[in-house]
């Protein structure tokens, strides 16, 4: 998972925290693929990548409260620390699980969840509006999926519109998935350069 730190105003200090929704989800659980990611922001550019299932009873966590010292979860008040460790004397007795993370300095910031992993088949056909790139990938019910264009791995990548059929028009940005594979169909507007599947994601 890809995060812009300068797209969360939460995330600019030091002791910010942001709740990072993959799907829809209730305090007291999620019935999709994942709970929420928590990313909290320690001292000197040091930050958090944390699963929201509270390790008492399973209900979703919710950010760092600065003020609180710690994130308290609704349920049963158990507390975690800004690395999700847990404040002794909580109902939790084991700290929430934690995802590497890798901040480049500036600006993005890389989360590596194993559970996010899938395999992208990538194709080149032809259509009646010309040559395209067929992606097939599997999905996870409920999670929205984008498409992303980069002419060189370094690069941030931008949404390019995408097409479900081989010759419909190219003018959607956001696939939700059924945990069914998806074969979607985008528009090659250069010889040269990459397309991945990205998980939209929102403040939750």
């Amino acid at each position: 998972m890809r995060v812009n730190v300068s797209g969360f105003d939460a995330l600019k200090n030091e002791n910010g925290s942001v709740r990072l929704a993959l799907n829809a989800f209730t305090l007291t659980g999620t019935s999709n693929a994942f709970y929420p990611v928590l990313v909290n922001r320690g001292a000197n550019n040091q930050f958090f990548a944390l699963d929201t299932r509270c390790t008492h009873m399973g209900c979703v966590v919710p950010p760092f409260n600065a003020t609180a010292g710690a994130s308290v979860c609704p349920c049963h008040s158990s507390r975690f620390r800004i690395d999700g460790t847990v404040v002794p004397g909580s109902p939790a007795t084991r700290a929430l699980q934690s995802f590497p993370v890798s901040f480049d300095g500036v600006d993005l910031l890389c989360i590596e969840i194993a559970t996010l992993g899938y395999t992208v088949s990538e194709t080149s056909v032809q259509s009646g509006t010309g040559a395209r790139v067929q992606l097939q990938f599997p999905t996870r019910t409920g999670v929205k999926y984008e498409v992303l264009f980069r002419q060189s791995l370094a690069g941030a990548g931008v949404v390019v519109p995408f097409a479900t059929t081989i010759g419909g028009a190219a003018t959607a940005t956001v696939l939700t998935g059924n945990n069914a594979a998806a074969t979607l169909f985008v528009d090659r507007t250069s010889d040269a350069g990459f397309y991945s599947i990205a998980v939209q994601v929102n403040p939750g």
